[in-house]
């Protein structure tokens, strides 16, 4: 049942924890204690640890003096003893229901339905829940039914239950004044008619899986089910039905009473409510979609079944709700809701774990791991497209979207940590794709995040220990003099060795320390000029340093050039700033107020690297006050063998020169290529034909040999 599931943390408790736990929990307590039904719960000692006011009432005693009494000390000797078997089960795990007359404190009785309902948790029997209903009234018309027509017809309707009687094949022959008032019908409209008239269409086939279970040795059976009453509202009640059967076992004549339940109904729905339901969507909330999944995951175990778990975030909520207030933002989340539960079939479970972050389980996918994948896809691109509509919110269209991860199961071969923390990873991976777009988990993706979690960890201490350090890869001109280096960072780490750029600088990007590496470089870099300067054949060299998006955007990067200028007291025209065409087009006006900042102050020179791999255009070519263009090794790398790459690098050199822009070729590495360039104009080179990237001493050793030769290409 719904409502021990809601007291189950209350009242295990130790009875250290009980009081604290009973005083904030007042509004559980007080809906118990105002329903008809006793309601308590005994741990696996037979003590008593949770008794609502119907308790006290019907045996006398407070509840605060009843905690931690043993069962035995409330029913007595003789009541212990036929209550035993069913207690004994319920420490077994299995539910128990049994009829009962039990004393009142007065000195009457009552005939009583108890429901014993254990409490599993990780598998152990911490107690049991006991549910008391009072079924006098029931029993006292029951009585009734058993005696003659004419006696039976003039007591029943005394009754305040609705009482009737029904033919094998369901249709009534007979319904009590009760009945007839509250379903707004006549004896005449109903005698004939089929109950399923007035029973809740969701309901149906639940009542008839109950009927179904009478025989001869099972006559009565509980059912609980909504129906539709005279105004037309649902409306909850609970029958006690009896099967009469002839000399042969067959089943002749079902006799029910029922009585009105709405009011205990609505208490568990509130109870439910309060410990299960997010409060602004009305969705569950994380605890219940937890007791969810261990349930799913045990199924999946019994039946082989595949399931799933889909982990959403809105992509930029954050942006919407600072711009137009979270009133605005929490209307967007209940209608965002709203569109994933329209997505999905009844059996799946939609969850808001807060924020922006909502969980959908996804059940019964089948025994087929392509067919589970494909049905699970479709669900998921379905709610990502529902929840790319605009949303109307006060009269304001606001756009979003979502990113989705799918972590598929079968089995207990994941716990439920494991499934949503891959689930989780695999929305990140959608996010980092491109947002707005779905990602199922790859065994290879967990093995991944965890490499490059411990490789950002690594970066963090890699430079107050000194690891990073810079090699210098020459460039030289059309008559193969040096004219300068590229500055290169590399990473020696203790354990790994020698650490790629291309496998650290994107973790150092996400974690914002590439701001912390980009500054070092550049101190760095101006350093090394400073130390070039007081050598003849080396004082000469312009060193190109490569700076990173969220580098180049800090409000005060022009600031932190210059104050490493100062700071080495090098020629700033010995500095040369590389940015990627990304960076460069991104916010072009950004890049031309800060380029003519170093200008003016400094004359910093600014390249614009890997051209021809972005959205190049005249117009933006036009607008950037560059110096240089670096053509991207991409197009050097087939120039003598590619007509399309050929024709790309001499127009690139063409368009430099219209603009008067120096231009240099990068990823040189045979003379044909070296050729083919200095036949086109490109006067400027970089490449493995001339150098790989250095060590300082490696290149100042190179550097010396260039000086005794006089000509780069006879040294490699």
């Amino acid at each position: 049942m719904v409502l021990p599931e809601a007291l189950s943390t209350l009242a295990t408790a130790s009875e250290q924890e009980a009081d604290s736990l009973l005083s904030s929990s007042a509004v559980i307590l007080k809906v118990l204690d105002c329903l008809p039904s006793v309601i308590g719960y005994w741990d696996n000692a037979l003590k008593n640890r949770l008794a609502n006011k119907a308790y006290e009432q019907w045996f006398g005693i407070e509840a605060s003096k009843l905690r931690g009494k043993h069962i035995w000390e409330l029913l007595g000797d003789e009541l212990y003893r036929l209550n035993l078997p069913h207690i004994e089960g319920a420490l077994r795990g299995e539910p128990q229901t049994f009829e009962r007359i039990i004393p009142n404190a007065d000195g009457s009785s009552r005939h009583s339905l108890t429901n014993y309902i254990p409490d599993v948790r990780n598998g152990e029997v911490k107690g049991f829940f006991v549910l008391l209903t009072d079924i006098s009234a029931i029993k006292k018309a029951e009585a009734v039914l058993r005696g003659s027509e004419e006696r039976f017809r003039s007591l029943v309707q005394d009754q305040t239950e609705v009482i009737s009687r029904m033919r094998a094949d369901g249709t009534y022959i007979f319904v009590n004044d009760v009945y007839c008032r509250f379903f707004g019908k006549t004896e005449q409209e109903m005698i004939g008619a089929s109950w399923q008239t007035v029973v809740y269409p969701d309901d149906l086939q639940h009542v008839v899986d109950e009927l179904a279970m009478l025989s001869a040795s099972n006559p009565v059976v509980m059912i609980e089910n909504r129906v539709l009453s005279a105004a037309g509202e649902v409306h909850w009640m609970q029958f006690s039905s009896r099967g009469i059967f002839d000399e042969y076992g067959q089943l002749t004549e079902i006799q029910s009473v029922g009585r009105d339940i709405n009011d205990r109904k609505r208490a568990e729905e509130e109870v439910q409510k309060l410990a299960y339901k997010d409060p602004l969507t009305g969705l569950s909330n994380r605890r219940l979609m937890l007791d969810r999944l261990r349930i799913a995951l045990a199924t999946s175990a019994r039946t082989m079944q595949y399931g799933a778990l889909l982990f959403l975030d809105l992509d930029k909520f954050k942006v919407i709700n600072d711009t137009q207030g979270h009133g605005d933002g929490d209307l967007l989340l209940i209608e965002v809701a709203k569109r994933i539960a329209a997505c999905v079939r009844e059996v799946d479970t939609v969850s808001r774990q807060g924020g922006d972050e909502f969980v959908v389980l996804v059940e019964r996918l089948g025994e087929s791991l392509e067919e589970a994948s494909r049905t699970v896809a479709k669900i998921a691109e379905t709610i990502r497209l529902a929840l790319a509509e605009p949303y109307q919110i006060n009269n304001m269209h606001i756009h979003s979207s979502s990113s989705i991860g799918i972590s598929l199961f079968c089995g207990h071969d994941k716990d439920v940590d494991e499934l949503i923390k891959r689930a989780d990873m695999a929305m990140y991976q959608a996010k980092d794709g491109g947002r707005n777009r779905t990602r199922f988990f790859d065994p290879q993706m967990q093995e991944l995040v965890e490499v490059r979690a411990s490789l950002e960890s690594d970066l963090h201490n890699a430079l107050e220990t000194e690891q990073f350090e810079l090699h210098y890869q020459l460039q030289v001109n059309h008559e193969n003099k040096p004219i300068g280096a590229e500055a290169l960072i590399r990473w020696h780490h203790p354990q790994r060795g020698m650490v790629s750029p291309a496998h650290f600088i994107p973790v150092a990007e996400e974690s914002a320390l590439i701001l912390n590496i980009g500054h070092w470089v550049l101190d760095e870099a101006c350093r090394q000029i400073a130390v070039w300067s007081s050598h003849a054949k080396m004082c000469d060299l312009v060193l190109a340093v490569n700076i990173s998006a969220q580098q180049f955007k800090q409000t005060h990067f022009v600031d932190q050039v210059i104050a490493a200028i100062h700071k080495h007291g090098i020629d700033p025209t010995r500095l040369k700033l590389e940015l990627t065409e990304s960076v460069a087009l991104d916010d072009i006006t950004d890049v031309i107020a800060k380029k003519n900042l170093l200008r003016q102050k400094v004359g910093v020179t600014l390249s614009l690297d890997d051209f021809g791999t972005g959205f190049s255009s005249l117009s933006y070519l036009k607008r950037l006050p560059l110096d240089q263009i670096k053509i991207d090794q991409s197009f050097v790398r087939d120039i003598t063998t590619d007509k399309s790459d050929a024709v790309m690098v001499k127009t690139i050199i063409d368009m430099a020169q219209n603009f008067s822009l120096n231009v240099i070729a990068e990823g040189v590495e045979t003379e044909a290529q070296l050729a083919f360039l200095k036949h086109h104009q490109c006067m400027a080179y970089q490449g493995y034909l001339f150098s790989k990237p250095l060590p300082i001493e490696q290149f100042d050793a190179l550097m010396q040999d260039y000086a005794h030769h006089g000509n780069i290409t006879k040294l490699v």
